[in-house]
């Protein structure tokens, strides 16, 4: 296989269904992080959900400065810059309601609330745009930064099965370096997965959620068994799940998702037998059998999920191995 040809996004598609069980913890701290990161800036992940679509088309605009200068800096620290100088598309509520998966309703009163809190910005003629004041982009770098390096650590368990050696510290320059042609792809990612979970859940901080419970599932699980999480896409028999359990208090403390409305929340799930709850203990654990996975570990949306991501993961792969 030559240079290029094993970082096609049809091999990689191929190479993430036979091996994504070894990449479930890396994927899902990934996506853990960035949600969490959405919330505790945004307040709501729908509303969050809503910036992440100004943003992916505001770092398209960015990269079409390459058109007409191929040495435009595109990284991350020029991001601000960039971002100042760039004049943002008009975007109707209908478009962004169709790109989000939220009802066109819920749109509305979101970029209402996104405007007052001062995220969006709006001029005459119903004009909106990603514009936050001085005070959000205090914390924006950091966030960025904690979400290059745990997709940078996603990458890099990628980059091993593709035996490709690279050190995790070149992964985030590369990202870095390129931010706005990454984060433009990397966004889109992101618009389609919660799409897909928005149209299912119909709430995201459901999603969010979720994924602390998997996290503590799989990682338990691959503690204990040599197998991985799955073998043969069956439950390992010798595992006792209810010891991967988690506390409302600690999903609230990772995801900033105030303890209440993580219990409401939790206690959803177990009525929709994805969760079960320990009566003494009060913790929750995922309810799993020998033979079947749970429906947030299978199914329809783990074909759409690697589908998803072979694209990006074929993109950056390539950008490392220039």
């Amino acid at each position: 296989m030559d240079r290029f040809k094993k970082f096609e996004k049809n091999n990689i598609e191929k190479i993430l269904k036979e091996n994504f069980t070894k990449l479930m913890p890396t994927f899902y701290e990934m996506e853990s992080t960035f949600l969490a990161g959405v919330y505790k800036r945004y307040g709501d992940l729908e509303g969050g959900n809503i910036v992440i679509y100004f943003a992916r088309d505001l770092h398209l605009e960015i990269l079409r400065k390459r058109e007409n200068d191929l040495s435009f800096d595109l990284s991350l620290d020029m991001f601000w810059s960039n971002h100042k100088n760039i004049k943002q598309g008009k975007k109707k509520i209908i478009s962004v309601s169709k790109e989000t998966g939220l009802p066109k309703e819920t749109t509305r009163r979101k970029i209402i609330s996104l405007i007052k809190k001062k995220h969006l910005r709006k001029e005459e003629k119903n004009r909106l745009f990603w514009e936050p004041a001085s005070e959000h982009k205090d914390t924006y770098l950091k966030i960025i930064g904690e979400q290059i390096n745990s997709l940078s650590k996603f990458i890099l368990e990628q980059a091993k099965l593709l035996q490709l050696s690279v050190p995790l510290a070149k992964i985030e320059r590369e990202i870095k370096k390129n931010y706005s042609f990454y984060w433009y792809h990397f966004l889109t990612v992101q618009l389609q997965y919660i799409r897909f979970w928005q149209t299912r859940l119909n709430d995201l901080e459901m999603l969010l959620i979720g994924l602390q419970t998997i996290i503590q599932t799989v990682n338990y699980v691959n503690r204990k068994t040599e197998n991985g999480f799955f073998a043969n896409v069956k439950i390992q028999k010798n595992i006792d799940f209810k010891e991967a359990n988690i506390s409302a208090t600690s999903v609230s403390e990772v995801t900033g998702i105030p303890r209440a409305t993580c219990i409401r929340k939790l206690d959803k799930f177990v009525k929709m037998k994805v969760l079960e709850k320990d009566s003494d203990s009060k913790r929750y654990f995922l309810k799993l059998n020998q033979t079947t996975l749970n429906p947030m570990l299978e199914g329809d949306w783990l074909k759409q999920k690697i589908s998803i991501l072979s694209e990006f993961s074929s993109i950056i792969m390539r950008g490392l191995n220039r």
